[in-house]
């Protein structure tokens, strides 16, 4: 007995028998604090893929409303109510970047259309659902054109405007209407969805396999078009160059990612000078976002490389970028230069609250060019205005551009694609007074419905 009693002592003395649980315990708090940071990165994703299939959802959402009108602007009904003053709809079957769209309309006339004057008007009430995601809009159209009802915008007739001509190239398609003041030459499959306009006496041109249709989503055949003048007022910018929101970087308009990939003014973001960026350039490359919070900026040139973004927190913002002597530039520049998945985004996804205006110039060639899937996958996240009369916009390598567009000249080459948003026909060129334009249906009130809908369409806008 004393023997086994000094054996068991000796065993339960020993620490040999600790070593298994002990490793099997640091190896579950491993565990434990892997899976935090595993979870947190899940569900950061998850919030960037929900957001993304939001802004799709409203963007597919806006091409019902864009292809409602186009109906009604063509002196067609999109489909029949059972009495006057009624609904019409839903009129379906209709899919955009991926996504499911449905439409109402109807139409009324006199105090009915808010605004007083119109000797009618059109409420649509279109749904865009994306990848279990639901967005629904309000857009209220006016065949009045005064300042009050449409504010004179550049954009209230077409999506895409040139003060020369226009080009579409090697499967490049415009899902809006266009304008111009020169021609219109479509090529190598290239498509123009959406009614068009010629300077008076030029002509819309189909290359090989080209298309031209009435409608933004490419259905119908077209073989009609408008020759008349085209106007693009010459932007106004105050006192913008010296008024503005640029004191902003870096200290209120924050970065994400790596502060010595964003240089302005000659210095990065990490305070080191730098000579990637001249006076008013503002320069980002490489995974990394700028946030803005200001409402008025003022830039000689804006280049967006590798996976990089500019967010729009703030309500609105207007870029203005002067001119190039202003700028000290003498010989051609590109003042906007975007590519390699590189994008500008709002909070909201209205194109008409972010807005890039370039003064240019008449003896100085600038440019704008977006490049190279500016857009990120297949959803439209580009929604925002360029308004550019003295400058070349061109759109390149599967660009894809949700908004509106005014240039000197307009390219579009290899699968670039524009549409444009509802939203964008109500934007006003600030500092500028536009003659009316003639009567049609133009929107003058734009509204985000609750996803959820019940008894009425318009119920929740």
């Amino acid at each position: 007995m004393a023997q086994r009693f000094r054996i068991l002592r000796s065993r339960l003395a020993s620490e040999g028998g600790f070593a298994v649980p002990t490793v099997l315990l640091m190896t579950v708090a491993a565990l434990g604090v892997a899976s935090v940071g595993v979870m947190a990165s899940i569900q950061g994703q998850s919030g960037t893929v929900r957001d993304q299939g939001s802004k799709t959802a409203l963007t597919v959402a806006e091409s019902g409303v864009d292809q409602a009108l186009l109906y009604y602007n063509r002196g067609v009904a999109p489909c029949t109510p059972a009495a006057a003053g009624d609904w019409c709809g839903p009129v379906t079957g209709m899919s955009v970047n991926g996504g499911a769209v449905s439409y109402w309309a109807r139409l009324g006339s006199g105090d009915e259309c808010e605004v007083g004057n119109e000797i009618e008007c059109v409420e649509i009430v279109s749904v865009g659902t994306v990848g279990g995601v639901t967005r629904r809009v309000d857009v209220m159209a006016s065949t009045v054109s005064t300042e009050e009802s449409t504010g004179g915008g550049p954009f209230a007739t077409a999506g895409v405007l040139s003060k020369e001509d226009m080009i579409l190239d090697s499967n490049a398609v415009i899902h809006t209407g266009s304008a111009t003041n020169g021609s219109i030459q479509l090529k190598s499959n290239a498509r123009q969805c959406g009614p068009a306009s010629v300077g008076i006496g030029k002509e819309l041109n189909q290359g090989p396999n080209a298309g031209y249709f009435s409608d933004a989503l490419c259905a119908t055949k077209n073989g009609s078009y408008q020759q008349q003048e085209l106007t693009l007022p010459l932007v106004t910018q105050g006192d913008a160059a010296t008024n503005n929101d640029n004191g902003r970087f870096f200290s209120q308009d924050l970065i994400s990612g790596t502060a010595s990939n964003v240089c302005w003014n000659g210095f990065t973001a990490a305070g080191k000078s730098s000579k990637n960026c001249g006076a008013r350039e503002l320069r980002i490359d490489s995974n990394t976002t700028l946030t803005l919070t200001g409402s008025v900026y003022s830039f000689c040139k804006l280049t967006l490389r590798s996976n990089t973004s500019i967010y729009v927190a703030s309500p609105s913002v207007t870029i203005y970028f002067d001119s190039p002597e202003a700028c000290g530039y003498t010989s051609s520049v590109t003042q906007l230069d975007m590519d390699s998945n590189s994008r500008i985004t709002s909070a909201s996804g209205n194109s008409a609250t972010v807005a890039l205006l370039f003064v240019g110039s008449d003896s100085i060639q600038t440019k704008i060019q977006l490049d190279s899937n500016t857009t990120v996958s297949e959803s439209c996240v580009q929604n925002f205005v360029i308004y550019a009369p003295r400058s070349d916009v061109n759109f390149d390598s599967n660009t894809k551009f949700c908004g509106a567009v005014a240039g000197k000249t307009v390219h579009l080459n290899s699968n670039a694609e524009v549409r444009s948003a509802s939203s964008s026909s109500v934007f006003t060129l600030p500092g500028v007074d536009l003659p009316e334009t003639a009567a049609h249906y133009t929107p003058y009130r734009f509204v985000e419905c609750s996803a959820v809908q019940s008894s009425a369409p318009d119920y929740g806008c």
